[in-house]
């Protein structure tokens, strides 16, 4: 099984490297270095051929008994014999001389040898022979060397000159390469510890300057990956504790309600009063909890859900009999206007249903008996206006902020209406302002076309 220890696969693969790289090295130096050893004795070989031929050689024959084909064994070719090997034949093929005996490889044919261009080489496994014919036509000379000292000449050179630095230098390579390759890889591991020991909700980001470069994109990557559950971390903190301290004062009060009912089983109406304070109650904390449900999942959506085709007009109609209800009921006028219908565009119904639906609640809840509200959808925007007791300047520039809710408020509410309606619209990439009335009261518009 391959290791999955970086340090270990990049050791690895290095030694590898090294050995293929030593052999390909040595077998492209054996390959020249033979080519060259044959080269320098074939000169050799031609050169001493030469000597031979320009020598007299009538008086070298006279010099043993004719046809003696004792070998040479001392004198001035003593040193030639430990190299070459040579041999002098009639033209007919008949040996005259040499200084190895009759046994050794040395068979000459006119027949298989043309000589009649000049000199020949020819080689089996175990010599080279070279064959030349003299001047006068009436000798031919032979010179041969052992295939054997050639390879070993090529297997001493290539070992003193290829095999014996890379023994000696290999181990040496092998250990820097472990050095440096714990060198470079210290900073990971310096960061795996600071990853091991760093604390749940850090979301400090890594120092990447002492990683390579090609680190950067997974170190950036991390603390961006940090950012955003620090992000989360700090959001789910923060709706605990809006969660818990928003539920504290409404589930006292159903608490003091459902103890006033038990209370009073004597009193009928004191009874059925609490019960209905404990209805309205129940109805109260229930909208909160459905409020902060629904700000904790807008918080988790970075893009429009399940996006499809928005009609605007249409939506609106279909909340028309629900808010003429409302507005019913608390004897307000309310009118919607059509003056121009926006282009349908990509977004999702339920949540800006729900934007419409927070901003004509809160214009209907906060409105006095009377007064009305004015509902108007253009080609590229949607208003709700109503001329109820408004806000100041400085209030109205903390709109939007969760539970804030201007001081002096008669109606309940809990402040979140206002806040969900701006994080529908910025997930929209709608644009939501808030601005007074003329005459007084409180205007809510919606910027439809500003992608």
């Amino acid at each position: 099984m391959i290791s999955r220890s970086l340090r270990t696969r990049l050791v690895v693969i290095f030694t590898l490297l090294l050995v293929l790289a030593w052999a390909i090295s040595s077998a492209i130096s054996y390959v020249k270095v033979r080519h060259r050893v044959r080269l320098i004795f074939d000169s050799e070989q031609i050169m001493f051929a030469q000597r031979l031929e320009r020598s007299n050689l009538t008086d070298l024959l006279k010099i043993l008994p004719e046809n003696d084909k004792t070998s040479l064994k001392d004198g001035q070719y003593n040193q030639a014999r430990e190299i070459f090997s040579f041999a002098i034949f009639t033209v007919d093929g008949k040996r005259l001389i040499s200084n190895k005996n009759d046994d050794f490889d040395f068979n000459y044919s006119k027949d298989r040898l043309k000589l009649d261009n000049g000199p020949v080489f020819e080689e089996n496994p175990a010599l080279r022979t070279l064959w030349l014919r003299s001047q006068d036509g009436q000798f031919v000379i032979a010179v041969g060397q052992e295939n054997t000292y050639r390879n070993k000449l090529t297997i001493k050179i290539l070992t003193d000159h290829a095999v014996t630095p890379w023994v000696i230098l290999l181990p040496i390579l092998l250990l820097m390469i472990v050095l440096i390759i714990n060198r470079e890889l210290a900073p990971l591991k310096q960061m795996s510890r600071a990853l091991k020991n760093r604390s749940p909700d850090d979301d400090t980001p890594l120092d990447g300057q002492r990683l390579p470069s090609e680190m950067l994109p997974f170190v950036d990557a991390l603390n961006s990956l940090f950012a955003r559950i620090g992000h989360l971390l700090r959001r789910e903190r923060r709706f605990v504790s809006d969660a818990a301290h928003e539920l504290r004062s409404p589930l006292a009060a159903l608490r003091v309600q459902a103890q006033v009912a038990q209370l009073a089983i004597n009193k009928p109406e004191v009874q059925l009063r609490a019960l209905d304070n404990l209805t309205i109650g129940i109805d109260r904390a229930s909208r909160l909890i459905d409020q902060l449900l629904t700000l904790s999942k807008l918080d988790a959506e970075e893009s429009v859900p399940d996006p499809t085709p928005v009609n605007w007009q249409r939506i609106i109609q279909d909340m028309q009999p629900l808010f003429f209800t409302l507005a019913q009921k608390n004897d307000i006028d309310l009118q919607v206007n059509y003056q121009g219908n926006p282009p349908d565009s990509q977004g999702n119904s339920l949540l800006l249903s729900l934007l419409i639906r927070n901003l004509v609640d809160n214009a209907l809840h906060y409105t006095q008996k009377g007064g009305f509200v004015r509902v108007t959808l253009s080609n590229n925007a949607f208003t709700v206006e109503d001329n109820g007791p408004g806000v100041t300047q400085e209030q109205l520039t903390r709109l939007g902020e969760r539970f804030y809710r201007p001081p002096g408020q008669i109606k309940t509410g809990s402040g979140l209406g206002i806040s969900i309606s701006k994080q529908i619209a910025d997930l929209h990439g709608l644009q939501v302002t808030f601005n007074h009335r003329e005459g007084g009261g409180f205007i809510a518009t919606i910027m439809i076309n500003q992608r």
